[in-house]
């Protein structure tokens, strides 16, 4: 299965998170802070196939995390989670087959079919 790295920064969220994804045969890496998670990215950038990404964080903007992961490996894929909606065409992105959106709160079936989706693309 896939390595993933998933930031957000909820911990009871970020726990459920991994537990789901890891019953499904996932290795996870948590991330509490957006800082966290691009440094994670960056130091192993092709030992990630996928991150999900929170859009709210108190220390970054949750586009600017989506643009520096995607720029630290040019394979990870990112699904960006949030409470609020978010047009994917409005953030200046070159290619969007990478990204994909899953609106809070979802289920975590939705979460398993948003990842296993974007790892297939």
């Amino acid at each position: 299965m896939a390595r993933i790295v998933v930031v957000d920064d909820e911990p009871a969220l970020l726990r459920l998170m991994q537990t789901f994804l890891s019953r499904q045969g996932h290795e996870v890496v948590c991330c509490g802070t957006g800082g966290e998670g691009i440094a994670k990215v960056t130091a192993a950038p092709s030992e990630f196939e996928l991150a999900v990404l929170d859009h709210w964080l108190p220390d970054m903007s949750g586009t600017d995390l989506l643009h520096q992961v995607l720029a630290a490996s040019n394979a990870i894929r990112v699904l960006v989670c949030s409470g609020s909606l978010l047009n994917l065409d409005g953030l200046g992105l070159e290619d969007l087959s990478r990204v994909s959106f899953l609106q809070k709160p979802y289920s975590p079936a939705k979460l398993v079919t948003a990842v296993d989706e974007l790892l297939q693309r």
